[in-house]
């Protein structure tokens, strides 16, 4: 999520010291937390009750995302589904001032995944559409900011609206090798869509005041080629595939005003640009998996997720490059009868350096995050259906103040709720 902030201190610093002529730098675009991570909501119907360990699995349409090769082994036609999405979120950032922090929750009612396949002797095509992030921003707080030595007390109001989403659409196809071999690729269209508006304001008790406003819209487009293997046999089956994105379009316009009054005459100042701050990551995935069944009742599945460091080609615009991150997942699933359980743990980690702050411009922020799924649901020959639930928390760094060379500190936690289903002709 980008956040624009208003800079406490030098506005403290800056009343104590003078109440006439000042300069005061017009908020620039600032990314931080979900920007920079990759699996906010995991897409697929039995995928997501696994904690996305799938690539091994891939036994449905959502195969097309996490390995395309798994269609392969499927036979007859089938279809999935993910309705009744609720993700609800909770931001905290806090060492702004002591005993401070700031509250930011979104909610959202999103559009999940719909997929179908269909085989055709060893060939199988399929297609899918999903959302992997989603997001709804009221909020509007105060904080009261104590004087100390250097600074006198004043308010800090942020009253701030944002919404988001990211979507995937795309066509699949897979060749059966053999009794135990596949191959598949995927091509995907991405479309990322986010609106922020942010109002801001310092008053401090003898009425001289600093208000901004900013208003940003974020429209990016791509393609993403998604490729694999599979090899699956009745105890066990591997799975590896490579996921690489290419940007059609990284654009995002803003505008800013800002009113500082001393008292006397106010001062006035906007700007409006264009920025490129890759709101969706251009970065390559690398999966390996691993899936084992024991037994008829029992499955097991990991996966390995690599994704390489990139050097962004607008450094000079905004851009930011990215580091090599390694996470993983694991899933289990249980059948007793009719009844389905499912878990999963797995991490998802920032893909940015920890935050080096500036005076001029604050760097993305660093969260990483911990999450587990758990899903329970009804099984027959045909059809699986699941209520599912994941639930991520991340901690880590940002500067949000800019001017001020201090880092604060960033919990989030965010909990999807679905019901999911599955179905074989």
């Amino acid at each position: 999520m980008r956040v624009y902030s208003l800079n406490f201190w030098l506005l403290a610093v800056w009343r104590i010291a003078s109440l006439s002529a000042i300069t005061i730098p017009v908020a620039t675009p600032v990314a931080i937390a979900e920007t920079t991570n990759k699996r906010m909501i995991l897409p697929g119907a039995r995928a997501q009750a696994l904690g996305g360990a799938f690539t091994a699995v891939a036994d449905d349409a959502s195969a097309s995302w996490y390995n395309p090769a798994g269609l392969g082994h499927l036979k007859g036609p089938g279809f999935s589904l993910t309705v009744n999405n609720y993700s609800r979120s909770r931001k905290e950032i806090s060492g702004i001032t002591a005993n401070s922090k700031i509250s930011e929750n979104s909610a959202s009612i999103y559009p999940g995944f719909a997929g179908s396949h269909a085989s055709f002797g060893r060939f199988t095509f399929g297609w899918s559409y999903f959302t992997v992030e989603q997001q709804n921003t009221d909020e509007s707080q105060t904080l009261n900011i104590p004087a100390s030595s250097s600074a006198s007390a004043f308010e800090y109001h942020r009253s701030e609206l944002t919404s988001g989403n990211l979507m995937y659409a795309g066509l699949s196809g897979a060749f059966s090798l053999g009794k135990n071999f596949s191959i598949g690729a995927s091509e995907f269209y991405y479309r990322r869509q986010k609106q922020t508006a942010l109002k801001e304001r310092s008053l401090f008790n003898d009425g001289v005041f600093y208000d901004s406003f900013v208003r940003q819209s974020t429209s990016n487009e791509g393609t993403l080629t998604n490729a694999g293997l599979m090899f699956k046999s009745d105890v066990f089956s591997l799975g590896l595939s490579a996921r690489i994105p290419k940007a059609l379009s990284d654009m995002t316009d803003f505008e800013t005003s800002s009113i500082i009054s001393t008292g006397s005459s106010p001062e006035l100042s906007s700007t409006d640009g264009t920025t490129r701050r890759e709101d969706e990551l251009i970065v390559r995935t690398w999966s390996l998996g691993l899936a084992i069944r024991p037994r008829p009742w029992l499955l097991f599945s990991a996966d390995v997720l690599h994704y390489p460091a990139t050097k962004t080609p607008w450094a000079s615009e905004g851009g930011f490059d990215t580091i090599a991150v390694t996470d993983w997942s694991s899933g289990i699933e249980l059948t007793a009868g009719p009844i389905l359980l499912s878990g999963g743990l797995f991490t998802n980690s920032s893909l940015v350096a920890d935050p080096k702050p500036s005076l001029v411009a604050s760097p993305p922020g660093k969260v990483d995050y911990q999450g587990f799924s758990a899903g329970i649901g009804l099984k027959t020959r045909q059809s699986e259906t699941q209520l599912i639930m994941v639930r991520q928390r991340g901690t880590g760094q940002t500067q949000l103040v800019q001017g001020n060379l201090n880092l604060q500190d960033i919990s989030i936690e965010t909990q999807s709720f679905s019901l999911s289903s599955r179905y074989l002709f």
